[in-house]
């Protein structure tokens, strides 16, 4: 498959800190890709680069082929470059299909107006349905977003970004603050999102991450610490080692306290018990 997003030797300084130092990343088109790497590791960072709310010190970012550096965040969302955010943005008091249909709105350049042409409201309409359809937000349409429990404000945040039909969809975050069954039902809508719709993901919790990737990328100092496929990122010592606050030794892993962590021979076994299974990026055989 062909490379949808490149970042190549990307640098960005702030003052004497080197948030991210040389990163290169490719995502394939039609990849599922998780950014993983410990709190300050400059993974928030490299999003805001790639989405282009910052600009990189040195280095480049390319979308589809294209050099997209020094593009605004806008330009890049006309070229199929969706986010999330960490923290909802959206319009709290509109109604849910009302959020949803402005981003649709935008994309067709349609005002809503009684002079607008009807078979414009139509297609606004209807995809905007489409879009609450796909995060299961259809029977809920009509309550305002504060209405909505945190879990189903996530799920909007999904459907506004959807609905500016992204080739890349950049997620970041998107069970942090949830319930488990928030997160189980989070982790059920991203598996279900178009499998032509290539994704970006920044999390946390690594059960969602070994559930949701097709390929992880460890980041350290802001530096690429290693990647691969969850099987062989999950049983790697370097990454449980700077992840977890361990040391290797030739007895095997040792906590920050001096302790051998005897029986952890996978970062799932340390960040608690097996992965979420699913369809894609399961972990067994």
């Amino acid at each position: 498959m062909t490379d949808l997003l490149r970042v190549e030797h990307v640098e960005r300084h702030f003052g004497g800190l080197r948030a991210l130092n040389g990163v290169d990343l490719a995502v394939a088109t039609r990849e599922r890709l998780a950014v993983i790497g410990p709190n300050g590791a400059g993974k928030t960072t490299l999003f805001n680069v790639i989405a282009g709310e910052l600009s990189p010190t040195s280095g480049r970012v390319l979308l589809g082929g294209e050099d997209v550096t020094r593009r605004r965040p806008d330009q890049r969302a006309v070229r199929g470059l969706g986010r999330t955010f960490q923290k909802n943005n959206l319009f709290l008091g509109l109604s849910v299909f009302e959020n949803v249909r402005l981003a649709v709105q935008r994309r067709h350049g349609v005002s809503w107006n009684a002079f607008s042409p009807a078979a414009s409201h139509r297609t606004v309409m209807a995809e905007t349905t489409e879009q609450l359809d796909t995060v299961r937000l259809r029977d809920r349409a009509g309550a305002t977003v504060r209405e909505l429990s945190y879990g189903e404000q996530r799920q909007l945040e999904v459907a506004v970004a959807l609905a500016c039909r992204p080739r890349l969809l950049l997620l970041d975050e998107p069970t942090a603050g949830m319930s488990p069954a928030e997160t189980v039902g989070m982790i059920d809508l991203v598996k279900g999102l178009p499998p032509d719709l290539t994704l970006l993901i920044i999390e946390h919790d690594m059960d969602v991450v070994f559930a949701l990737a097709d390929r992880i990328v460890v980041l350290h100092h802001g530096e690429v610490l290693a990647e691969g496929r969850p099987e062989e990122v999950r049983k790697n010592p370097r990454v449980m080692a700077v992840y977890l606050g361990t040391d290797v030794t030739a007895s095997g892993l040792v906590g920050a306290d001096g302790v051998k962590l005897a029986d952890c021979h996978s970062l799932a076994d340390l960040v608690g018990g097996p992965p979420i299974e699913g369809e894609r990026g399961a972990l067994g055989p």
